[in-house]
């Protein structure tokens, strides 16, 4: 399986998560293997252009590396975005049927610049808009 992990100040997402929670996870990014279909509802999700399925509101960003079902689990994001810049706030870790069990990690928040990010996400997904 060939994942492409979003780098943020210079390290993957998965580092940033596993240095705060002092603790591993077994989650990827869904891009690079999962199917056309999925990696761009994802992206699309990421992006704010559609709505969150987890039912706290929030964005999966990292999911299960064997099927991606977001009740494994997944790493997840409080995202907002001002049109120059993406927020993500509060990460944490959660699954799609117990609201309640979501863990925020004690970490900041990433501010990225929505150029930087639509590059990283055309560099998998060329025909990203």
């Amino acid at each position: 399986m060939v994942t492409s992990e979003l780098i943020l100040d210079g390290r993957p997402l998965l580092e940033h998560c596993e240095r705060s929670a002092k603790q591993t996870f077994d989650v990827v990014s869904p891009i690079g293997w999962t199917s056309p279909d999925y990696q761009t509802a994802f992206v699309e999700r990421l992006l704010l252009r559609q709505p969150a399925v987890l039912p706290s509101g929030r964005r999966e960003v990292l999911v299960c590396p064997e099927c991606a079902d977001l009740g494994c689990g997944c790493i997840s994001a409080d995202v907002s975005s001002d049109g120059e810049y993406f927020v993500w706030n509060e990460i944490g870790y959660e699954n799609n049927y117990a609201p309640e069990m979501l863990s925020i990690f004690p970490m900041g928040r990433f501010v990225i610049p929505k150029a930087e990010l639509l590059h990283q996400l055309r560099g998998c997904i060329p025909d990203l808009q």
